[in-house]
């Protein structure tokens, strides 16, 4: 009887191996060979001498934690192949680090932007640290991860109010959902993950837009709040102009002389202004009303409006002004723009073109402002319905005395 064939044992395209330090400690990494390409990447574990138990201890968990990775890298080199050696190392890294790199990729966005990435990273650490996983690597992410995040969110503390226990708003959870989103949607950019799982989720489960009411002032709100003096005319002014160009206040304060164009043809000037929100340039073509309330300087770089109160300050001096001007509404620095938004609209200016005044990237947020008009023809109706139920109402009485 001859002798049993021997079984081939398939090579490892992985192996862990050790490399002896000058201080007697071996250090544990990992050795890939993989159609003609060789790769090695460092654990940072190692291995000490076994003088007491917990160096025992230790040792063990070493090699515990090198062969999960060790599995982990082969599950990924049959995904992508040896040569994508470089986006398998990323998709290992882990989830807080990528979304910690994200938020300090500061380049061509605004500040508000990175303080958004940065309450959103705090807010999956948060959710990772209580489910005890806060090493998970992005490769780990998917649409169960996202699920209860999106659960977690929705329970979540707003922190901010320290003296109430309620939860963050809708608004702050679609915020955070959109960012978090947006991270995934570049690690699939960069190769890193195959696709996003937050795209996953239901309609169900996600946050979504809701319904606002928009503050704005009506025509003769505005010509009454015109016709009134304010306790701070610097602030006044730039109101004003902000609601005649629909500049945000943060636009607004760095708005110099040097952003006021001509136009080719020389009828007439326009700003070209970068929106410090969304890093975007709009062109806006300036009124004889705003231009009114520019304050005039020698230096183009210079502001135009001098605005030092805080946003409370400014939000307190203005409604003072609204109430002596009798306008019985809540004004802050933003109604300028919703009322700019507004009277384009009313006096039939189409939506595309107040989108693109506006800065919107989406035309969705300036179809808000559309609603906010249908609205007010709606109501016009009802007070010609109203007028002639009045009527109605007169003629059947002198019917009666008849």
């Amino acid at each position: 009887m001859g002798r049993p064939k021997k079984t081939l044992k398939a090579k490892e395209p992985i192996r862990i191996r050790e490399r002896k330090l000058a201080d007697g400690n071996r250090s544990l990494y990992l050795d890939m060979y993989s159609r003609g390409v060789r790769k090695v990447e460092s654990l940072g574990l190692y291995i000490v001498p076994e003088k007491t138990h917990f160096d025992k201890v230790h040792n063990e968990h070493a090699w515990q934690v090198a062969q999960k990775i060790k599995s982990e890298r082969i599950l990924a080199l049959q995904t992508y192949g040896i040569g994508q050696w470089e986006k398998i190392q990323q998709s290992f890294v882990p989830l807080t680090k990528f979304l910690e790199e994200y938020e300090q990729d500061s380049s061509g966005v605004s500040a508000s932007t990175v303080r958004g990435r940065k309450y959103m990273r705090l807010r999956v650490e948060q959710y990772l640290r209580d489910i005890g996983r806060l090493q998970m690597s992005i490769m780990e992410v998917d649409v169960d991860v996202c699920r209860g995040f999106i659960k977690f969110l929705r329970m979540s503390k707003n922190e901010r109010l320290k003296k109430t226990e309620r939860n963050i708003s809708n608004c702050s959870g679609l915020q955070i959902q959109t960012i978090f989103t947006g991270a995934l949607n570049k690690a699939l950019r960069d190769g890193i993950i195959e696709k996003n799982p937050m795209k996953q989720l239901s309609a169900k489960e996600r946050f979504h837009r809701q319904e606002s009411t928009r503050e704005y002032l009506t025509i003769d709100e505005l010509k009454s709040m015109i016709a009134i003096s304010c306790e701070d005319e610097t602030l006044k002014n730039a109101f004003l102009f902000s609601c005649f160009t629909g500049l945000r206040i943060s636009d607004v304060r760095s708005l110099t002389w040097g952003k006021v164009l001509e136009f080719p043809n020389g009828n007439g000037q326009y700003l070209r202004v970068k929106m410090q929100k969304t890093q975007n340039f709009v062109n806006i073509p300036l009124s004889k009303d705003a231009l009114k309330y520019m304050r005039q300087t020698d230096r183009p770089d210079e502001p135009v409006f001098k605005i030092s109160p805080a946003t409370s300050v400014i939000t307190q001096k203005l409604q003072a002004w609204a109430d002596k001007a009798n306008v019985n509404k809540r004004i802050s620095y933003h109604v300028s723009r919703h009322t700019f938004a507004t009277m384009l609209l009313t006096v039939g200016v189409d939506i595309y073109t107040v989108s693109k005044l506006l800065g919107h990237t989406d035309i969705s947020s300036t179809q808000i402002y559309a609603k906010i008009i249908d609205k007010k023809k709606v109501d016009a109706i009802s007070k010609v319905d109203d007028f002639f139920d009045a009527l109605e109402h007169v003629g059947k009485e002198m019917d009666n005395e008849n």
